[in-house]
């Protein structure tokens, strides 16, 4: 589809991340525009790959395995089985295309975090002009688990009264909670108004249930709660600085690809970019 610097640019590859973006697997039926952007986004990549590797750097196995499993304990994995079928790749190509997408994010985090500063003056006005970006809602901490039945949940309730880890016996119902059982921190405003009422009126160690919603039936164990709050300045002063950094980066980032676009010989098969097919090969 693409040659960079001599180095092709695989039709595999093509079809491998756009299967992992969800597009499909034949490109011949993606939007021109669409192919298109598939194609340099994959061209940049090379670019960037290129520049760390001639920089050192190197994405370890267990940045690879760590970021997988935090990935894969948010889906059920059937689901996710169903949906690899479904776009035509294998749990190996995904891993492939994940550790390809984590080099790129490193590379481009260790080649140009150097070169961005923020300064405390540029924090101050950024949290004077969006200042609603910090007002928090009252919050609980707490362990949510939804049931189809009344009959289940009640059941589940008598077990975590009778001393049973709630986290264990939802799993052993086929309901196993997020994050691991972790518990998670719930805002107002994201749930149905009467469930929300119950669930907030609770003190940290109780538990309530069945609590019923049209979703099912809630089982909601609170740990702690948090009031309504407005950060300070120095309160927000770090996630203003992360926020402000990444834009940064995002800036920087197309500065360098322009660059190393620059300085490359870059080739497209304009068939492939029209039409989705490869133009036949021909004999020199």
């Amino acid at each position: 589809m693409a040659w960079v610097d001599g180095k092709p640019v695989t039709l595999a590859e093509f079809n491998s991340r756009s299967a992992f973006m969800g597009l499909g697997g034949d490109p011949a039926l993606l939007d021109p525009e669409l192919r298109r952007a598939v194609v340099e986004e994959l061209v940049g990549r090379t670019l960037v790959l290129a520049e760390a590797s001639r920089q050192g750097v190197a994405l370890l196995s267990e940045e690879l395995t760590q970021r997988e499993r935090r990935l894969l304990s948010k889906l059920e994995p059937e689901a996710f089985e169903h949906n690899l079928a479904i776009h035509g790749i294998t749990k190996e190509q995904w891993r492939q295309e994940l550790g390809s997408q984590l080099l790129m994010e490193k590379a481009l985090r260790l080649i140009l975090r150097p070169n961005i500063r923020v300064a405390p003056r540029e924090i101050a006005a950024y949290y004077r002009d969006h200042r609603d970006e910090f007002k928090r809602p009252e919050q609980i901490l707490a362990q949510h688990a939804l049931l189809p039945s009344k009959h289940l949940a009640q059941k589940l309730v008598n077990q975590v009264q009778e001393g049973m880890d709630m986290s264990q016996a939802a799993a052993q119902m086929g309901a196993p909670l997020a994050e691991g059982g972790r518990p998670t921190l719930l805002s107002r405003g994201h749930m149905p108004p009467g469930l929300e009422d119950k669930v907030f009126a609770l003190k940290p160690g109780q538990l309530a249930g069945p609590l019923p919603s049209p979703y099912g039936f809630h089982v909601v164990r609170v740990k702690s709660k948090r009031p309504a709050v407005v950060l300070s300045l120095a309160q927000a002063a770090p996630e203003i600085q992360k926020k402000l950094v990444a834009q940064k980066q995002e800036a920087l980032a197309v500065c360098l690809m322009e660059e190393l676009m620059a300085k490359s010989e870059i080739k497209y098969d304009q068939r492939f970019l029209e039409k989705g097919r490869l133009a036949p090969a021909r004999s020199e």
